[in-house]
């Protein structure tokens, strides 16, 4: 599936919201958080996404997400007990919970995730297990390929895009008593975005959610900054040469960085049948990028090397108002089918909202698509023809021989 790493963080191109939402979406407010609804009556259920707008602070990188891992295990539980299921993600913008079940159980779910805005008390033993698997998150990042890939060029392009499972230096100082204190520092009701998917009205979400926790006093904390790791935390695992070219855009039209990045991909593919081709819009608070990514035989490193050198001029020699209508069209369809049940279309809403701050940011981008021209495109390529790319090169790995 081509999806849009703008929305999922490392993946290809888009989900956004479709017309539908356009007719019934709302907007409310509780006390300072902000609540969306798109109401689908028919389906019976709700899904509710809960994000707290990523905000770790200086020295305690992964905070976040580690207090998702403590709180993980009861939220699941509660929601089962009424036949939902509970979701956890940490994207570069949001800490978020998303929780799914039978629309009647709405104050039930409601009050499911207020409660994960309420500091966490977690014994040593909690703390040890989460940490330890953070420390998975954050090598499973470098060990393989594909993820080390983009995991060194977004290094590259977004220094100040720590991981979201934190660094090792930032893990020693995660304690029961410390926790508390870094979530008081991270949480504000004027953080907080919810965004209601299914068989509610958004009077019912705003009574729902009328009770958000106060705010902890902020005590000060004596870190200042993150200690960076600037180089992989393991060897990738290659049995391909893998190859990858990023370009800053943050300055260029999303529609028009989503569907260049559709139609180099494309490009690249006709040119390696054989190859694995990614070409991913990149897209969070930090900024946006143009990624390409491939993995092609050894023997072939060389010509995937050149032809990613030349790609934007290639495309930029080519490309015609049937060929950007056509990509538009398919990104159109695919965000449709993507955004087809309650939690990704919370999902897609909900991370447009964390991003932009604006409910109505993923219609808009939606709308944008159609009405995109070539001569948008063209401007994109010839954008990038002017910026240096990020690059990341590994070479396959060679097999050893066992002496006998």
């Amino acid at each position: 599936m081509f999806l849009l790493a703008a929305l999922l963080t490392i993946s290809a191109v888009a989900d956004t919201v479709p017309s539908p939402m356009v007719r019934g979406g709302e907007v409310g407010a509780v006390r300072d958080a902000a609540v969306v609804l798109h109401r689908q009556p028919e389906t019976g259920l709700v899904s509710l996404r809960l994000s707290v707008l990523a905000n770790d602070p200086p020295g305690y990188a992964g905070a976040g997400h580690l207090i998702q891992h403590l709180l993980y295990p009861g939220l699941r539980d509660r929601a089962e007990r009424v036949g939902g299921r509970l979701q956890i993600q940490r994207t570069s913008d949001a800490i978020v919970y998303t929780a799914t079940g039978p629309a009647a159980e709405l104050s039930y779910l409601a009050e499911l995730l207020r409660s994960a805005l309420r500091p966490p008390i977690p014994t040593d033993d909690a703390v040890l297990r989460a940490e330890r698997e953070l420390r998975e998150e954050r090598l499973a990042e470098w060990e393989t390929a594909p993820s080390h890939t983009r995991s060194m060029l977004r290094a590259q392009l977004f220094p100040n895009d720590v991981s979201a499972a934190g660094t090792d230096r930032a893990a020693t100082r995660y304690s029961p008593s410390s926790l508390p204190r870094a979530w008081a520092a991270m949480y504000r009701p004027d953080r907080v975005c919810v965004v209601a998917v299914g068989d509610v009205y958004l009077a019912d979400v705003q009574r729902a959610f009328a009770d958000l926790p106060e705010p902890d006093p902020v005590d000060e904390l004596e870190i200042r900054r993150d200690s960076i790791v600037l180089g992989a935390l393991a060897p990738p695992q290659a049995t391909r040469a893998w190859l990858g070219a990023a370009y800053l855009a943050t300055d260029l039209e999303p529609a028009a960085v989503t569907v260049t990045a559709r139609l180099l991909g494309d490009l690249l593919r006709r040119r390696f049948p054989n190859a694995q081709v990614d070409a991913e819009h990149w897209w969070t608070h930090h900024g946006q990028a143009l990624a390409l990514i491939m993995a092609l035989p050894g023997s072939e490193m060389d010509a995937g090397r050149r032809a990613l050198g030349t790609s934007v001029a290639t495309l930029l020699d080519d490309v015609d108002e049937a060929a950007v209508a056509a990509a538009a069209q398919a990104i159109r369809r695919e965000m449709l089918f993507y955004a087809r049940t309650p939690e990704r279309m919370a999902e897609v809403i909900g991370q447009f909202v964390d991003r932009e701050g604006d409910p109505n940011a993923a219609e808009r981008f939606y709308a944008a698509l159609a009405a995109l021209e070539v001569d948008q495109v063209e401007e994109v390529l010839e954008r990038l023809l002017e910026r240096t790319p990020a690059r990341v090169e590994t070479p396959p790995q060679e097999l050893q021989q066992r002496r006998r």
